[in-house]
């Protein structure tokens, strides 16, 4: 079993949850992952989430967003009379998907692997280069180390977004740039020799890959599909 410690923050919601998620989210509550967009469909925060109860969700965000991610969604709990409140609970990334959840568990699917939320101390055994490379690999950028604020559709242009859900905040610009033409830029692993010079100079989580021994990292590159 491969488990990685992630440094994440848990947040609790309840009370009027799905109301205020669904006019304020740009994705289905059914779905891992979703955002937190401002009215351009620019990232407050992306976040993975599960329903653990009756009008109650756990999200789990970066660090980096918390201030501005609190900033943002104040008053639409007070509208709402939505109660949303950090936890303290542990995350880890389950690479290899093999741990099992106990009854005071959670656990989100990834790509590959699944995320596991737990009050427990786990025993990670993954280390930080380990854990960067598996991402790399299987296309698993990080808020605030990879992107930030962009158009989320420049990160993703289907894992944190419904354009079948109903009206959110930012849903215009999202609908528009997907329905009229395609995302101007696009994050995406490559290699540093397959890059233009500007290019590498703008590459995150960069590594070593030890079979290719090529340099590996996150850089927005233009979206070919985007110019018509």
């Amino acid at each position: 079993m491969k488990l990685y410690h992630l440094n994440k923050i848990v947040f609790r919601f309840r009370n009027n949850a799905e109301r205020f998620f669904g006019g304020l989210t740009s994705n289905t509550l059914d779905a891992p992952r979703n955002a937190f967009l401002n009215q351009h469909g620019r990232i407050i925060a992306t976040f993975d989430q599960v329903k653990i109860g009756d009008d109650e969700f756990l999200i789990v965000v970066e660090p980096f967003v918390l201030e501005a991610l609190m900033r943002h969604v104040k008053k639409f709990l007070m509208l709402n009379k939505t109660i949303a409140g950090q936890t303290s609970l542990n995350v880890y990334f389950d690479l290899d998907g093999a741990y099992v959840a106990g009854s005071d568990e959670y656990k989100i699917a990834q790509k590959t692997g699944q995320m596991i939320i737990t009050p427990k101390e786990l025993a990670a055994n993954v280390s930080d280069e380990e854990f960067t490379f598996f991402r790399l690999k299987n296309n698993i950028p990080v808020q605030g180390l990879d992107y930030t604020d962009e158009l989320l559709l420049n990160i993703d242009e289907y894992e944190h977004v419904s354009y079948t859900k109903g009206c959110f905040l930012g849903q215009e610009p999202i609908a528009k740039v997907h329905n009229r033409s395609k995302p101007t830029w696009k994050l995406v692993a490559r290699y540093q020799d397959e890059l233009t010079e500007d290019e590498k100079a703008k590459m995150t989580s960069k590594m070593r890959d030890t079979q290719s021994g090529k340099i590996l990292g996150f850089v927005f590159i233009k979206n070919q599909a985007s110019i018509l």
